[in-house]
């Protein structure tokens, strides 16, 4: 019993086990295995919470978006840190934590192998009909969609976590920290990504 409830701790909390240099050793790894995938797939991670098609299908525009939603979010949560918590924020651990944080998001890459999500990622404004919307593949498409925004749910619970654990935040400081960057976040990264491919069609 000590033992499952020890495996669901670490589900939920790695952070509890592992920072600094490991965290940024393993999360960085899983970045780069998330871009390739992505390449591969064509799944473009359009925000923080974002995922679709986009006009750009160049390596370096997979690159620049995976590297925006990592150093986006943890540079806020670094900020955040240094502004609410009285603790000594080492930006090697937000860096590594946020990195770490987002190795779910493999799965998604792995999700989008599968044909009927290939075509729903892949689709443009003009592909999109009433006959198109009510076609098998697409509605298979829809529900392995649905089974990645676990992954993405996931990702966001670690996330949190690692602001939790690396700023040292609690209560209202750390839901404050942990909206504005996340929210802000997002509507940051997707500027900047909205950017990323003008400059890259």
């Amino acid at each position: 019993m000590d033992t499952q409830i020890s495996f669901w701790k670490k589900i939920l909390n790695p952070f509890i086990q592992i920072a600094g240099i490991p965290a940024l050793i393993y999360g960085f790894a899983g970045v780069c295995i998330t871009i390739v995938l992505s390449w591969i797939t064509g799944l473009h991670f359009q925000g923080l919470l974002h995922m679709g098609w986009a006009p750009s299908n160049t390596f370096t525009t997979f690159l620049g978006e995976h590297l925006i939603i990592w150093l986006i979010p943890a540079l806020l949560f670094y900020t955040s840190g240094l502004l609410l918590s009285h603790s000594r924020i080492r930006i090697v651990d937000v860096l590594g934590t946020t990195a770490f944080a987002q190795l779910p998001l493999i799965a998604t890459g792995l999700l989008c192998f599968c044909k009927p999500l290939q075509t729903l990622i892949h689709a443009t404004p003009q592909d999109i009909t009433i006959e198109w919307l009510n076609s098998p593949e697409i509605m298979t498409g829809a529900f392995l969609a649905l089974i990645s925004t676990v992954f993405i749910v996931w990702t966001l619970i670690w996330m949190f976590k690692a602001l939790k654990v690396t700023c040292n935040l609690k209560g209202a400081r750390l839901g404050i920290a942990y909206a504005v960057s996340i929210i802000g976040g997002d509507i940051l990264a997707v500027y900047l990504i909205s950017f990323l491919y003008k400059i890259n069609v």
